[in-house]
């Protein structure tokens, strides 16, 4: 008995020994008023989940509602912080290596069917015979309708291996016909397309920097290299909304001098600063360089065109990059989910971030502005010229882009241009090779009849305009007279489709071209048309390849 007692005392004091030591280290940990009042929210969420799932009047899908607020968290912080749960994997993936398991084809909504808009040559679509201008109606059985179109387009996407049923409406053919495709891993082109421009300059279209982008890109310009000694690069990389950091160092020092400074990134866990220089003697070290960036050149985009533009390594053309000089890694999280979290801003060597939009600071109703003209720097590239922070990369050279008119936007809204394009397909077997296409006059009047037989009626916003200001005076009653005088207007608004189509024949012939190249020669045959018209990529060559000019520019002699 005695020994129980003098064992249950030593318990006892072990057990008050464990309080006293938890209770020291929970004094610790909410030692920070921050701490607590993080603890304490947590607390008074978990209350407040464990009273709806027990009381609320119907049933809950509590963890639906908590994927909805984790996400809504992140939202607040910016775009770019993400959480994904275990059935995005996939998405996540496929943002970090270009690859999924698929069927290697574009596609978009069109009423009540996936419309294919574009198909990867050698791709299972490829094999299976599907074409441009399809319309899938049924996925694995499934008719498709406006409740699940969504759902279905994700379906389209699986395990490399697996099979899908698709039912198929072709143009021209009156049943509709099924495909038993056979998903493979589809890894999206990280450098579609390579050229050797006039016989002189060498071009490289990058998409992304994802992994191996560095290497790629480094076999491809060796390659050009081999073919004809080169007399300048052109780096294409507008679209491109970047990637991995490390892809971006490894591009720049293919043509900047050993230890030189590409990017440093600094945050809030100092540890994780660090200085990116370059570790390798360049490939090429004297090669005339002209990068060409638009609104849509993001992140990695940047750092490539911006350590060049500091370093007076490259000549920049264009309009002014999309400025996001923010970092993110991404970190496991339990139960086989990730997140992608900003950890960091990026600086390029003249020491300038080129974050445009500033999301520590938000307005007191919670929207997000640039950031204002009086927090703007200046800066200097490593030959004395002038660059600023706050607003993106904006180029050496700028050439405008020219907006669509909103009748050409319609167009391509209500796809006349797409449905046309399919109908030449196959009415026409085959035509002239990319370089000697040209869409002659007969083809563009067998457009506009075309549209013409269509009943849709195309409306300028002032239509618009007028159209719903005789709803709104008919709803509040207003005299007949009034109505009428309205809705004349408006008919005196509308678009005569035919005028329009002469009017704005310039912009759609390129754009129409381009749609019915696609369905012969695959997207390497839309760049190669697009090429014709570039205006950006007219100035790049004419630079790349005069080098008195080029070197003025990167002087700061800009006549």
């Amino acid at each position: 008995m005695k020994k129980y007692i003098k064992n249950n005392n030593r318990f006892s004091l072990l057990l008050l020994l464990i309080l006293f030591i938890g209770t020291l280290t929970a004094f610790k940990i909410y030692d920070d008023g921050d701490d607590f009042e993080l603890a304490k929210s947590f607390d008074l969420f978990h209350d407040v989940v464990r009273e709806v799932r027990m009381y609320y009047v119907d049933d809950v899908d509590v963890p639906k509602l908590i994927g909805e607020a984790t996400k809504e968290f992140l939202q607040k912080l910016d775009p770019y912080t993400v959480f994904y749960p275990e059935n995005q994997i996939e998405d996540y993936k496929l943002m970090t290596t270009g690859a999924y398991g698929g069927i290697g084809a574009s596609i978009f909504d069109k009423k009540e069917t996936l419309l294919i808009s574009n198909i990867n040559k050698n791709s299972p679509a490829d094999s299976s015979g599907l074409k441009v201008g399809d319309e899938i109606i049924a996925v694995n059985g499934i008719y498709i309708t406006k409740q699940n179109i969504s759902e279905i387009r994700k379906n389209l996407k699986g395990e490399p291996g697996s099979e899908i049923h698709l039912l198929i409406k072709r143009f021209g053919r009156e049943n509709p016909t099924e495909k038993i495709i056979v998903r493979k891993k589809i890894i999206s082109p990280l450098i579609p397309f390579t050229d050797i421009l006039d016989g002189k300059s060498g071009y490289i279209k990058l998409n992304s920097f994802l992994a191996n982008s560095s290497n790629e890109f480094r076999k491809k310009l060796k390659d050009l290299n081999e073919k004809q000694k080169l007399s300048g690069l052109i780096i294409d990389l507008r679209e491109n909304p970047g990637g991995l950091l490390n892809e971006a160092v490894n591009i720049v020092n293919l043509f900047v001098p050993k230890g030189s400074e590409i990017v440093s990134t600094k945050g809030r866990v100092k540890s994780w600063n660090h200085d990116y220089k370059a570790k390798k003697d360049p490939l090429f070290p004297d090669l005339p360089l002209v990068v060409l960036i638009n609104s849509h050149s993001a992140s990695a985009s940047e750092i490539v065109s911006g350590a060049l533009q500091d370093l007076d390594r490259a000549v920049i053309i264009g309009q002014r990059s999309f400025g996001k000089g923010l970092v993110q890694i991404t970190r496991k999280t339990e139960y086989n989910t990730r997140i992608k979290i900003t950890t960091q801003k990026y600086y390029i060597p003249s020491g300038r971030c080129i974050q445009a939009i500033d999301y520590s600071h938000r307005n007191p109703d919670g929207s997000i502005g640039n950031v204002p003209d009086s927090l703007i720097s200046e800066f200097k590239t490593l030959n004395g010229r002038k660059v600023y922070d706050g607003g993106g990369i904006e180029p050496d050279i700028r050439i405008s882009e020219k907006a669509l008119s909103k009748f050409t936007e319609e167009l391509l809204r209500n796809f006349e241009i797409f449905d046309f394009s399919t109908k030449y397909y196959y009415e026409h077997e085959k035509i002239s090779p990319v370089n000697e296409f040209i869409l002659n006059n007969s083809v563009y009047n067998e457009f506009i009849k075309f549209v013409e037989k269509d009943n849709y009626n195309f409306q300028s916003e002032a239509g618009i305009m007028a159209e719903k200001l005789a709803e709104t005076a008919e709803n509040e009653h207003y005299e007949q007279e009034i109505i009428v005088k309205i809705k004349e207007l408006q008919k005196e608004l509308s678009i005569d489709k035919t005028n329009a189509l002469m009017q704005f024949k310039e912009e759609i012939i390129p754009i129409l071209e381009r749609e019915i190249i696609k369905r012969y020669y695959y997207g390497e045959g839309m760049i190669r048309d697009e090429m014709k018209f570039d205006r950006s990529l007219k100035k790049a060559k004419i630079i790349s390849s005069d080098k008195e000019k080029y070197q003025k520019i990167l002087s700061g002699i800009n006549d």
